[in-house]
């Protein structure tokens, strides 16, 4: 295919040159510009032909994965069931009760890598995922309703602050794996006793802001920059007191580019994490004086300061 292209080119040039010795200098522009064009249609095409298979092999490979996390499922539940069923034996040996919890805990973390590979793979067919004008404060509401226990259990302040308008255009569950995900973390990653703050408000520039702090151990600088790579971890996170897939915000880049939206994120360590997302607003809003996708959509930064 390259050679194929190659003497191609070699032939648009050589016909070029032989147009110009027998054209007047008025037409040589008009000449040049029609060669210029069917260089780059070429060029073009070519591109599309050699990359062809590197697109099939890699839509392939996604699909491969979401199909096998779909076929552990079943298995996984079944193991988790019968576990939990053990445990609830009263006369079941200490040593043996203690195996079988950090079991059921390993079943949960496998659940949840297959959970974010499953939608890792839906990201192959975006334009099957319904957008649509979504109340965010209702999806937030649940997301947080989810996670109190946990941050209960670890002695945390939870709060929430809402304006009363948060229409979103875009996908109720995608929304929900976005805060819940983000929320998640931020709870995750601070040490009892400390804070999180979530808020939910319009910029009245055509987007939402949801933005979650956390009093936590922070982002280290060589860390930020990568943390967005799918099963990308810090060092520390390794550590099974935090446990996680690395997969949880490579999914929620990839969900804020589905919706247009921009993601920042600024950190100081032993400090805390402080993640802001802006995301479009609904249709029925008034009519805004700016783009609803603007210049910079689907932009992810990261800033080592702390506001």
């Amino acid at each position: 295919m390259l050679q194929t292209g190659f003497v191609l080119v070699v032939f648009i040039f050589i016909a070029a040159a032989i147009s110009f010795s027998y054209t007047d200098g008025e037409d040589v522009l008009a000449v040049g510009a029609a060669i210029m064009a069917a260089t780059a249609v070429f060029g073009y095409v070519v591109a599309r032909l050699t990359l062809a298979p590197t697109r099939t092999a890699l839509v392939a490979q996604k699909q491969f994965v979401g199909n096998i996390a779909h076929e552990l499922r079943t298995p996984l539940s079944i193991i988790k069931t019968n576990t939990e069923v053990a445990l609830l034996d009263p006369a079941l040996d200490g040593k043996v009760r203690k195996t079988l919890r950090s079991n059921v805990e390993e079943l949960d973390r496998i659940s949840q890598t297959i959970n974010n590979l499953l939608s890792m793979s839906s990201f192959l067919r975006p334009e099957k995922i319904p957008f649509e004008d979504v109340d965010a404060a209702k999806v937030l509401d649940h997301a947080v309703k989810t996670l109190t226990p946990f941050a209960e259990h670890k002695h945390l302040t939870l709060t929430l602050k809402k304006s009363d308008y948060n229409v979103i255009f875009g996908n109720a569950s995608a929304l929900n794996q976005i805060f819940g995900n983000i929320i998640k973390n931020a709870i995750s990653y601070t040490p009892p006793s400390g804070s999180v703050e979530i808020s939910l408000a319009p910029d009245y520039r055509g987007s939402i802001i949801f933005i979650v702090e956390d009093t936590g151990v922070g982002i280290r600088q060589k860390d930020l920059e990568s943390i967005f790579e799918p099963f990308y971890r810090a060092d520390y996170s390794r550590n099974r007191a935090f446990g996680g897939s690395g997969l949880g915000l490579a999914i929620v880049s990839e969900l804020v580019k589905l919706h247009h939206g921009k993601i920042s994120i600024r950190s100081v360590p032993e400090k805390g994490t402080k993640v802001i997302i802006s995301l479009p607003c609904g249709s029925t809003i008034h009519e805004q004086k700016e783009e609803k996708h603007p210049a910079d959509a689907g932009e992810i930064t990261v800033d080592f300061t702390r506001q």
